[in-house]
């Protein structure tokens, strides 16, 4: 039992990877997209857009999938279906049926995500499971690595269908192995609803450390609750910086700092090793706490002061600002793990896939309309004054989580080191 939750957990993540791969792959091809349909900038841009539109309007429906098929039926079609619409690519023709094949790969792409933490929610029990989820969670900037490593020199070579048939290469690869091992555990240790996490369920926790998160309501659905609507308003409002600065950290860097484009991508590309990291070790300093929003509410006070400081430094202290453009991108991506075990756990086990998708899809509704938004500010303001609105957010995410905190009592974890909220 021991060994075989690590190999759930890296199936779970390679799984992943394939599916950022298919979905968020597409910008990193634009050049031969264009080329292969005759498209303008905006148009590609649109088109790329795509898979997070199918992605939107159908994830919601795979939660309910997952909670009554289960992990393995739910990431063994979601995988199969994305690699033969992936592969379709090559057989359409015409701008519009391509664009139809990118929504479909959305729509059956997305489960995926919240398959797999359900499936290692299931198997790590609540002092293992933020250093699992964490690591859960480093799929997605490792999925976008190495897309963009590896993407643009297939396209380069092949062409833009036969780039798209990297992530369905390894999505077919995942299916064995996701047949075989993604069962849900047999054996009460293996935690989760049951096992040791059971015992916080009884209590109104399901398995949340230190009752920030309290994952079950008794009876009935958990969003008839405040508590799970105000992790799903943390992680919206986070999201707001977090696509603030991966959105617009590229044009700040050639418009205000003079660098080249390749050179700016490279350098935002090589921030999503240390972030993926990130990622993990906050997933096990909430495991030693015993608290999953406590960390949340330090990262969201230290990325709202970093992109204060941000905002000034083109003026006060331009030297600064490209080093502090690299803290605010680590900072930014670091929530992501310690939310999402949060919404599942505050959810329970009975509805946690259907909490996932939900809370995949308020990210997706926060990532579409923030660059708008934040287009908006930069019009009217200047590109400076971005990352001071979206300090902002990071100050009323601040508040919420306090709010959440103060909401419930804190219950101690075994093993856990008892901290003030």
């Amino acid at each position: 039992m021991g060994s075989r939750r690590w190999v759930i957990l890296g199936i779970a993540v390679a799984s992943q990877v394939a599916s950022v791969g298919a979905m968020f792959g597409v910008p990193f091809v634009l050049p031969e997209l264009r080329e292969a349909y005759g498209l303008s900038i905006a148009q590609a841009g649109t088109l790329a857009g795509l898979p997070a539109f199918g992605l939107l309007v159908t994830l919601f429906g795979w939660g309910w999938v997952i909670d009554r098929y289960g992990e393995r039926f739910t990431m063994t079609a979601s995988l199969l279906l994305t690699a033969f619409f992936l592969a379709l690519l090559g057989a359409v023709e015409g701008v519009f049926g391509a664009g139809a094949v990118l929504v479909c790969v959305g729509a059956s792409g997305g489960p995926v995500n919240a398959a797999g933490g359900r499936l290692v929610m299931a198997w790590f029990d609540v002092r293992r499971r933020g250093l699992a989820m964490g690591i859960r969670q480093m799929a997605q900037p490792l999925g976008v690595g190495a897309s963009a490593a590896l993407m643009p020199l297939a396209a380069e070579h092949w062409g833009f269908a036969a780039a798209m048939l990297l992530p369905a290469a390894l999505g077919v690869v995942m299916v064995p192995l996701v047949l075989v091992f993604a069962r849900a555990p047999r054996e009460p240790e293996a935690g989760g609803a049951a096992g040791a996490g059971a015992e916080e369920d009884d209590r109104g926790g399901a398995g949340s450390p230190s009752g920030d998160s309290p994952a079950a309501v008794p009876a009935g659905s958990p969003y008839r609750q405040a508590a799970i609507w105000r992790v799903h308003g943390v992680s919206m409002l986070l999201g707001v910086p977090q696509a603030s600065v991966m959105t617009y950290a590229l044009v700040y860097l050639v418009s205000e700092h003079g660098w080249s484009a390749p050179a700016a991508g490279a350098l935002i590309a090589a921030t999503q090793v240390p972030g993926a990291l990130n990622r993990m070790l906050l997933g096990i300093v909430s495991d030693r706490i015993g608290s999953r929003l406590r960390p949340v509410r330090i990262l969201a006070i230290a990325s709202g002061c970093a992109l204060v400081l941000l905002s000034l430094s083109g003026t006060v202290a331009p030297a600064a600002s490209v080093p502090l453009l690299l803290l605010c991108l680590l900072l930014a991506m670091g929530h992501n793990g310690l939310t999402f075990t949060a919404v599942a756990e505050t959810a329970g086990m009975s509805w946690a896939g259907r909490a996932m998708a939900a809370q995949n899809s308020l990210q997706a509704v926060s990532n579409t309309l923030t660059p708008l938004f934040m287009g908006l500010v930069i019009t009217w303001l200047g590109i400076d004054a971005v990352y001071a609105v979206a300090a902002a957010f990071c100050a009323a995410a601040v508040a919420v989580v306090s709010l959440s905190l103060r909401a419930r009592p804190q219950v101690r974890l075994p093993g856990s080191r008892s901290t003030r909220a």
